[in-house]
């Protein structure tokens, strides 16, 4: 039911398509106002698995090594990113017309249980980061994860 009220009202918004000629949200603002695809776009990954790992590749640009945090703990792998400053004060004179980089945090959580938490390797290359992590039989499942 609450689907079917919200395709109604978003087929009632794209049937109007504002007055100002760009799709507008119901409490007038640009639908994209609110929209965080460009955080979705940071962390895309590929899990893979095979009989004796999992390869987990994630998409981190802009970020330093030394600003991403691995780790595995009861059967989670959690990976937190951060980017600094992306302030510009090059710009003196207030040139920049349109700003898309960001500066903020995210996270990301992957349920990959009995794993060898110390043999998890992690490479950051070319803004991607690759941790592998070897599958266990028994043992401990904590461990901080250092990128090389």
């Amino acid at each position: 039911m609450t689907n079917d009220m919200m395709n109604r009202h978003n087929d009632m918004m794209d049937a109007m398509n504002d007055w100002f000629g760009f799709p507008r949200n119901f409490f007038g603002f640009p639908r994209n106002f609110f929209d965080d695809t460009e955080i979705e776009n940071i962390m895309q990954s590929d899990v893979a698995e095979t009989d004796k790992d999992y390869t987990v590749k994630i998409d981190m640009p802009g970020m330093n090594k030394e600003d991403i945090n691995v780790n595995y703990k009861d059967g989670f792998l959690t990976v937190v990113g951060s980017r600094k400053s992306f302030k510009d004060t090059s710009d003196k004179d207030k040139n920049i017309i349109h700003k898309e980089r960001s500066e903020g945090r995210i996270s990301r959580s992957y349920r990959l249980p009995n794993i060898v938490a110390s043999e998890i390797r992690a490479q950051y290359d070319n803004g991607v980061l690759t941790i592998t992590l070897p599958k266990q039989n028994a043992g401990a499942d904590s461990n901080s994860i250092h990128i090389d």
